[in-house]
């Protein structure tokens, strides 16, 4: 009998059938309701003559049925193709057409803006028993479901058989479809339990706002719902109703990213509120400066694990553990600091140079990584798939280098390196200085074209009190080299992100970057 990716949350439903699996916004639901679901959804798609190499397109929040659609894929049902809600009527068309998708779920705000598209099934994700409103050829999903047998099949566990297929961001062109697979999931969830040094333990409860159109809400989801632990699944983010969730005593661990941590940490409310049962916060997805994070341990007091990832590795490639951070906060001047941790077990890197060699110890190279992780292909994209899996290691597109320790530091992205007057200057270096002056709330630095220089230093900040650019120029000074040093200092209301956090550099090189003749 093999271990296949549901097996966990399978043996959670064997052992504790009534114990919560997750509750969401509306209601709470036993690992028996789950399990029951999926096969009801893998057993409907089926009746409907969906095939497990079909593609079924969802755009809605984070709610219950993304997860039984989730667990459905990887119980051998079509595969799921999660979708930005945030996207443009145009942007979510291409996305859904691209995948050759033959079903289209959605909730009903989605469904009022994305207008009629030409597939065989749609499903309108609402309250059992609400068909108000419905076009003659949409069905309500939790109707349709309880319609379904839930009579479980033989599993046929396939390594390399996908189940989810997540887009890119599209930072760098048209986005790009993800294939991850079954063998993909079940090796990050044997490798993360094995090399976390924290433990999420049957019956206690994980905060998770996370978005589930990205692999990390998906993989912190699905990791937590296999170790037996109710998922406290929101389907956005409110930093004062997490702040009171998490003081509640009813949450033992949270995901959040860095970001969202700030969030929670500098609301007035939060000066003097206790933790009693919180003993973990993951985070990830963007750099966190050491004055945030260690703000973030004296309000917490808690336990912290940062995960470096990405999309094509089903999210985790290293981990730098709750040991490593508890290092950090007892010396003012830790190796670890800015550190994103070690590979996870089974997993090697190495580091590149621009002709692919590897670099020399101590060196700052292209972070490549060779893993049972690794995405299956890019969808319908032969060439981009080659372009970045090149002998058995996936090119990250991410600037690194390795300690004495052999912990990873991430540089920054390849292509936000900034090259002025020959000299290669990281963006998260100076972001992370900058972040350090008391009146920045928040920070991304970019490249401008410059015909003397090649390229300018540019910082665009959110200031939370009043600086001018002369007193950020002196306190730049302190910490980094004259060729380092922002050459213009633009002020904003905000910074933009995407749901998972990320800077959208693209964006802002698009804003502020603008040729300079000096």
């Amino acid at each position: 009998m093999q271990i296949h990716p549901f097996s966990a949350i399978d043996y959670q439903c064997d052992s504790a059938p009534e114990s919560i699996a997750i509750i969401d916004d509306n209601n709470a639901y036993t690992f028996a309701t789950l399990r029951r679901n999926a096969w009801q959804a893998v057993n409907g798609f089926k009746a409907l003559g969906l095939s497990s190499e079909d593609r079924i397109s969802l755009v809605c929040k984070n709610r219950y049925e993304v997860l039984v659609l989730l667990t459905a894929a990887l119980l051998g049902g079509p595969v799921i193709v999660p979708i930005n809600r945030r996207l443009s009527q145009s942007e979510l068309i291409w996305i859904i057409g691209d995948a050759k998708s033959q079903c289209l779920i959605m909730d009903v705000e989605t469904a009022a803006t994305l207008g009629d598209i030409n597939l065989s099934q749609h499903f309108i994700l609402k309250d059992k028993g609400n068909t108000k409103d419905l076009a003659k050829h949409e069905h309500c999903f939790s109707d349709w479901l309880e319609q379904q047998s839930s009579v479980p099949a033989a599993i046929s566990f396939a390594a390399d058989r996908g189940y989810l297929q997540v887009y890119t961001s599209g930072t760098s062109g048209f986005p790009k479809g993800v294939v991850l697979t079954q063998g993909n999931c079940v090796s990050q969830l044997v490798a993360v339990t094995l090399t976390l040094d924290v433990s999420i333990l049957a019956g206690e409860s994980m905060y998770q706002a996370l978005p589930l159109f990205h692999v990390g809400g998906i993989f912190v989801s699905l990791m937590c719902l296999s170790r037996g632990a109710t998922l406290q699944l929101r389907s956005e983010f409110n930093p004062e109703t997490t702040r009171q969730l998490l003081s509640s005593g009813q949450v033992e661990h949270a995901a959040l990213v860095p970001a969202m941590i700030q969030a929670c940490t500098t609301l007035e409310s939060a000066s003097d509120t206790h933790y009693p049962k919180l003993k973990s916060i993951f985070y990830g997805a963007s750099p966190i400066s050491e004055s945030a994070l260690r703000a973030a341990y004296r309000h917490f007091g808690c336990n912290f694990v940062q995960i470096y990832g990405m999309t094509e590795t089903h999210s985790v490639i290293s981990i730098l553990g709750a040991r490593d951070h508890r290092a950090i906060f007892s010396s003012e001047d830790s190796p670890l600091i800015g550190s994103a941790g070690r590979p996870i077990i089974g997993t090697a890197i190495k580091l590149t140079d621009i002709d692919g060699n590897t670099v020399t110890k101590g060196g700052a190279g292209e972070i490549c990584v060779q893993s049972d992780l690794v995405m299956k292909e890019y969808w319908n994209n032969p060439s981009g798939t080659q372009e970045a899996i090149q002998n058995d290691f996936l090119l990250t597109g991410d600037v690194g280098r390795i300690g004495d320790s052999g912990h990873l530091f991430v540089v920054d992205r390849l292509k936000d390196i900034i090259v002025s007057g020959g000299e290669n200057i990281s963006s998260l270096e100076i972001e992370s200085v900058l972040m350090q002056h008391p009146a920045i709330a928040d920070v991304a630095v970019i490249g401008s074209p410059d015909e003397k220089w090649g390229e300018i230093v540019v910082a665009v900040i959110v200031a939370n009190s009043a600086v001018d650019t002369s007193e950020i120029g002196d306190f730049s000074r302190k910490y980094l080299s004259g060729f380092k040093l922002p050459k213009k200092i633009l002020f904003t209301d905000t910074i933009p992100r995407n749901a998972g956090g990320k800077i959208l550099k693209k964006q802002l090189r698009k804003m502020y970057a603008e040729p300079s003749l000096g």
